[in-house]
């Protein structure tokens, strides 16, 4: 995807969407890192969760190497929904009434 398209891509996807973003580590190699799109930080920057979480901005998408696609790691894609949902379980549980 172009840059410009990137970015009018990201913009209108949804919170929750999974998408490839394809970070370079040299010159010629890139890693695909399947990643759910969680929305804008405070700074406008693109926020992603993978195993872990990253930030992009959009002057790092319009200047650097990283490219994204529309298609994903479905496997990748149920383990970070499944994170996500133990993480959500974990802090309502904790505030449930045990008697």
């Amino acid at each position: 995807m172009q840059k410009d398209e990137a970015i009018d891509y990201l913009e209108n996807l949804k919170i929750g969407n999974f998408l490839t973003v394809n970070i370079p580590i040299s010159s010629n190699c890139n890693i695909p890192v399947t990643a759910m799109y969680v929305g804008k930080d405070k700074e406008g920057r693109y926020e992603f969760l993978d195993t872990g979480e990253f930030i992009l901005s959009k002057d790092f998408l319009e200047k650097g190497k990283v490219s994204i696609d529309k298609e994903y790691d479905d496997n990748n894609a149920i383990k970070i929904n499944s994170r996500i949902r133990k993480e959500y379980e974990k802090k309502h549980n904790k505030n449930r009434d045990v008697r």
